[in-house]
């Protein structure tokens, strides 16, 4: 009889702290937001939907959901939830905080918050890893897009040289915030393993070019005996390997550090784009340099005319790494107006 009562008091334990785990997996997020609204109804606005839509979030975590429960069109565009699916189905994420308090940022097409801290799971693992997230709206204050951060140590420097007047840099701030959302959404459409975007985002001319190390004889110029090899692209080959990647493998992790953004000496709203860039996914994983000639000419549908990616590191024991002289620039390519 005692062994029974306490069998069934070990089981409405359990029960119990299920449900306390439950419960507080899936608390109430409340987004504060402490500076940069023009009035109080769009303070107001922006709290109550980021706070809806990371309550959500972090509801359909806890109970492990395919599709994740997002609010209604008041609050998401449809451009927002495709983004929000797309990326759910690469990895699933939470918030990390109950109270999330950051500051609301002016952009060309209206707001912005960075800095949500997500945990994010990744198919096949137990682990979770820290990852921030930008949240922008349109400028009635409706979620437009949701989408993850570069490094924001490396945003931050990246914004104090808007500061800088060196010869072609990017002085304007705004233009800056402009080029770095765009290249935040670019790396994220990776993750989103989202063709269409990346399908969007390249120019039907786009120049495409992978670097790969080969062996060489050894000789006085080339003492290390290997070399990079590059491979030429066009937009449809590049998708069309690009796709059977995502189908290949189950998750796609890329993140952008070291940051550098020139303009152009003489074309005007054109930057090249200098990003580190490391490749996990369930099947490959490599990182090197990726060089992008952004076309902003047009501000609501910028192009990438080239992209390029170079190996960092020349042998499997990673002690060569490429010279960074040898790493494409704007220089590099002759572009026609």
């Amino acid at each position: 009889m005692k062994k029974y009562f306490l069998c069934k008091l070990a089981f409405v334990l359990v029960l119990w702290m299920t449900s306390v785990f439950q419960v507080m997996a899936a608390e109430p997020v409340r987004l504060v937001i402490n500076d940069g609204a023009s009035t109080l109804q769009l303070k107001t606005k922006i709290e109550q939907a980021v706070s809806a839509l990371l309550t959500d979030i972090n509801s359909s975590f806890a109970d492990s959901l395919t599709i994740p429960l997002l609010p209604g069109s008041d609050i998401l565009s449809s451009d927002a939830v495709r983004d929000l699916r797309q990326l759910w189905s690469n990895e699933q994420f939470r918030c990390r905080d109950e109270e999330v308090v950051e500051h609301l940022l002016t952009t060309r097409d209206g707001y912005q918050v960075r800095g949500i801290p997500l945990s994010v799971k990744h198919p096949g693992s137990s682990s979770l890893t820290y990852q921030e997230a930008i949240i922008n709206f349109d400028k009635n204050g409706l979620i437009i897009s949701f989408f993850y951060a570069i490094n924001p140590e490396i945003y931050s420097n990246a914004m104090k040289g808007a500061m800088q007047d060196s010869r072609n840099e990017v002085t304007d701030i705004e233009e800056r915030m402009m080029i770095l959302n765009y290249v935040e959404h670019f790396r994220t459409a990776y993750n989103q393993k989202d063709i269409n975007f990346l399908r969007q985002v390249f120019s039907n001319n786009a120049l495409i070019i992978t670097g790969r190390v080969i062996k060489v004889g050894r000789s006085e110029l080339n003492p290390n005996g290997v070399r990079i090899i590059y491979k030429p692209q066009n937009k449809e080959e590049y998708l069309s390997n690009l796709q059977r990647a995502f189908r290949a493998n189950s998750y796609i992790k890329v993140t952008f550090d070291n940051v550098l953004i020139t303009a152009h000496p003489t074309m005007k709203n054109i930057y090249g784009v200098t990003v580190h860039q490391k490749w996990n996914s369930s099947r490959y994983s490599d990182e090197g340099y990726v060089f992008m000639v952004w076309d902003f000419r047009n501000e609501d549908e910028p192009q990438i005319h080239v992209r390029t990616w170079q190996p960092e590191f020349l042998d499997k024991a990673q002690s060569q790494r490429i010279d960074p002289n040898d790493v494409f620039k704007l220089g590099d390519f002759d572009l026609i107006e």
